[in-house]
């Protein structure tokens, strides 16, 4: 299986992960390699997990990037890795707890806090990572830039009440989801692997309405995500509608009535006008012929 068919063959890949099994390319195994050479490597990986990850790679081809590429001017590059990352993956792993003391607005630092970490996430965006937790003081789930920390200490979290927490958390999640309908339009049935690939972050069930000949696709989605489908939406063009959401259909056309009015803005008059006027100044520069020829 080559790297395209990988990318795009959505259900051998949700069939897959299904049965627990991965799978990747000599290409990704090369990549892998590459990355592990990186200096930001040993600071994400711990020196056993880096060590076993060499090892299992060490009869894998080298990917000499510099031989095809030539790498010019650029900005300044932040490293993704953080040094608090390992340290809260542990805590993680280990469901514990942690006090948190970070910086806030103005300069100030917040309170010590006490709080329960559930997930790390990083932001494409602002290039930041997130620690996802759970503030029982406030029944709240908070999130806070690994950069705005000031110190963080594990703390220990007796199993049932690590228990509760994670309870607490997936309910109060689920509060924060909501469904929508999307349909593909029935000309565009034989590129639904592309359109679920699109959504594949998220939970979906697809249904087929035989009928109408159309693939229905029930989206389950964070409200703080909605965005991202929208982002996704107007990628799709016009192959997918939302069926359903009030909101996000108002979006999606004032979106397009935006796009519209930009491209109507150039009047036939004034574009008229303005291509007289070029042939006018063409015809004054023209070389004027004296009686003699000259």
């Amino acid at each position: 299986m080559n790297l395209f068919e990988k990318m795009f063959n959505y259900q051998m890949m949700t069939r897959l992960n299904e049965t627990g099994l991965f799978t990747w390319t000599s290409q990704e195994r090369a990549w892998l390699r590459m990355m592990l050479n990186h200096p930001a490597a040993r600071e994400a990986l711990s020196p056993v997990t880096l060590d076993k990850m060499h090892n299992m790679l060490n009869g894998e081809q080298d990917l000499n990037l510099q031989d095809y590429l030539t790498e010019k001017a650029k900005s300044e590059e932040n490293s993704v890795s953080h040094p608090l990352l390992r340290q809260l993956r542990l805590i993680i792993l280990h469901h514990q707890g942690f006090r948190l003391i970070g910086r806030v607005r103005n300069g100030r630092t917040s309170q010590d806090e006490f709080g329960f970490p559930y997930k790390l996430e990083y932001s494409m965006v602002k290039k930041e990572w997130y620690v996802l937790w759970y503030a029982p003081r406030f029944d709240k789930l908070m999130s806070t830039k690994l950069h705005s920390i000031v110190t963080v200490e594990a703390q220990q979290v007796e199993p049932d009440t690590a228990s509760g927490y994670t309870a607490r958390i997936a309910a109060i999640t689920e509060k924060r989801k909501t469904t929508i309908t999307i349909e593909v339009l029935p000309e565009f049935n034989q590129e639904l692997s592309r359109i679920l690939y699109a959504f594949s972050c998220f939970e979906k069930q697809v249904e087929y309405m035989e009928a109408q000949q159309t693939y229905r696709i029930e989206l389950t989605v964070p409200r703080n995500e909605m965005d991202y489908v929208l982002s996704k939406m107007r990628f799709l063009g016009k192959r997918v509608r939302i069926a359903d959401h009030t909101v996000l259909r108002e979006r999606m056309s004032e979106t397009a009535a935006k796009a519209l009015a930009r491209y109507a803005q150039a009047e036939p008059d004034q574009h008229s006008e303005r291509t007289r006027g070029i042939i006018s100044h063409q015809h004054d520069e023209e070389p004027r012929v004296n009686a003699d020829g000259h």
